[in-house]
């Protein structure tokens, strides 16, 4: 097994635990997805593939930077979602792709350009299930969640109830997804008809700004920055995976002083955590620490440069 590690410096790879790290790929990366049909990179300058995690080759450039990316388990389609906010869609394995028209026309659009913290949205991230393989369910950030149920093609607006700021996206069931934002951990039953705050019962509820969650053996790992009189501080939550929000256990972890847990990654054995420094002010530029669950509690099994935005493991 090794661990892929996105950061703003740079791509790194691991094996043989953390004895060998090395750079693989010279890039800001964004988001790192791992499918069968390989591993990808979002970046701003494109889409990037790799085998191995060890080679990697650009697939595409879009019309802007690369937020997030998407393949159906039957492979028929692969997304990505850029900034500005659109949806891209590639129905020959990534050869030739497609701007989802639909989504471009969403009535909602100006909405997400007035509230941006730049010169428009991103579509920061995307899910599907592998109980259904045509839908795609996406986070805009700043927008919301919306969700098309024939590869993209057309949409529709899942908002209601969920706050805009949209980190991630977790289908949990063929139904059931959980939204991290920068208010709150958000559930969904309903492929987002409704949707129930779910950070209100940890009771750390200073830790309200989540950015990533992740599901292991049945249990839900989600983390995320305080604010509140305890603040600079981070937290990691677990609970079990079936009544998230509930039971919730605060478990602590090396360096929740100074950094919160940005990213997740598992394999069949371990689930690891990639860290961003809370006094670099989300610049991002001091080094991210990578933790590693134990039976015991969490330990620091290595660290990168800077921040460690996104992990996958191959």
């Amino acid at each position: 097994m090794g661990l892929l590690i996105g950061t703003p410096g740079g791509l790194f790879r691991t094996s043989d635990g953390f004895e060998t790290v090395e750079r693989t790929l010279d890039a800001r990366v964004n988001r790192l997805r791992v499918f069968d049909a390989g591993a990808f990179a979002a970046t701003p300058a494109g889409l990037y593939h790799s085998e191995d995690g060890w080679e990697w080759t650009k697939l595409e450039s879009f019309a802007g930077p690369v937020h997030s990316m998407a393949v159906s388990p039957d492979e028929a389609y692969w997304y990505v979602g850029i900034r500005p906010a659109a949806v891209y869609v590639s129905e020959d394995g990534g050869s030739t792709w497609a701007e989802s028209d639909g989504f471009q026309n969403l009535p909602s659009r100006d909405r997400w350009r007035d509230r941006a913290p730049g010169d428009d949205a991103a579509v920061r991230t995307m899910a599907v299930h592998s109980s259904a393989p045509d839908r795609l369910a996406v986070g805009v950030e700043p927008g919301g969640v919306f969700v098309s149920v024939d590869g993209g093609s057309t949409w529709n607006d899942r908002t209601a109830g969920v706050h805009d700021d949209v980190h991630h996206l977790l289908a949990l069931e063929i139904d059931e997804y959980l939204a991290a934002t920068g208010n709150g951990l958000y559930r969904t039953t309903d492929a987002g008809r409704s949707w129930l705050r779910q950070d209100t019962d940890f009771r750390d509820f200073w830790f309200n700004y989540f950015r990533e969650s992740i599901a292991h053996d049945g249990t839900l790992y989600t983390a995320a920055n305080g604010w509140g009189p305890s603040a600079p501080g981070g937290a990691i939550f677990e609970t079990p995976v079936d009544e998230t929000g509930r039971e919730a256990t605060r478990v602590p972890y090396p360096g929740e002083k100074e950094s919160f847990v940005v990213s997740w990654a598992t394999d069949e054995d371990d689930i690891y955590a990639g860290t961003l420094r809370i006094d670099d002010g989300f610049q991002q530029r001091a080094p991210g620490r990578i933790l590693r669950r134990e039976e015991h509690g969490w330990i620091q099994v290595g660290e990168v440069p800077t921040a460690a935005r996104s992990l996958a493991t191959i």
